[in-house]
């Protein structure tokens, strides 16, 4: 029996998709609330309503999550991960700083919200706003966590989003992560709809990091 050779990095599709969403990941990356939030310029009531409007964002998420699981989707399977939801985290940190009740949800938020809820039922775009965020949490979001912390004195506790202690290291569960990606049964439409909902993921990302640049300058 022959056996395929294992293709090269840079044809692998979580390869396509990180080379496909890069511009506009670089673009919520690099916004000016962000920069400033995580440069020190902002203050610890300013990454509160962040991860206030994050709680939507999340809860929605992981509803689409648990209705995914329920069906037992063969596409979603194996990205069904227990230790990745981040609701029930965000809500504690926002306890720990203080804060009793949750912002409400700001325009652009519900605009993210609604995206994710659209993808009900197309699994495959459900899983581009699920390789958004979490990935994001355990890559550029360790940076967030150690820098919040840093410039505005966030204890421990506040943070426990960006902490995954039923997960491997960061690192390996990553490399995993994205061999499921490479490997999941899906056709080269629904490879294309992936990166394309992925993109608009991060499109709707810097949309509420503009917003909250707006209130924060006013």
């Amino acid at each position: 029996m022959t056996i395929a050779p294992e293709a090269p990095a840079e044809e692998r599709f979580s390869a396509q998709l990180k080379a496909g969403t890069k511009q506009v990941h670089d673009n919520a990356e690099h916004s000016t609330f962000m920069e400033d939030l995580m440069g020190g310029k902002l203050n610890t009531a300013a990454y509160l309503r962040l991860i206030n409007q994050y709680v939507y964002i999340y809860e929605a998420l992981e509803g689409l999550t648990a209705k995914f699981c329920a069906e037992d989707n063969e596409i979603t399977r194996p990205f069904t991960i227990e230790g990745l939801d981040r609701g029930a985290a965000i809500r504690s940190d926002i306890k720990a700083l203080g804060q009793e009740e949750i912002d409400p949800i700001l325009p652009s938020t519900q605009a993210y919200v609604d995206a994710i809820l659209a993808t009900e039922n197309a699994p495959e775009r459900y899983l581009a706003h699920h390789y958004l965020r979490y990935l994001g949490d355990l890559s550029g979001g360790q940076a967030v966590a150690a820098l919040v912390a840093r410039h505005y004195g966030i204890e421990k506790d506040a943070l426990s989003m960006y902490r995954f202690p039923e997960l491997p290291k960061p690192k390996i569960f990553k490399d995993g992560y994205r061999e499921l990606l490479d490997n999941a049964p899906l056709s080269a439409e629904q490879r294309q709809a992936l990166v394309a909902e992925a993109i608009e993921g991060f499109r709707l990302n810097a949309a509420l990091f503009a917003e909250l640049g707006r209130e924060t300058a006013a």
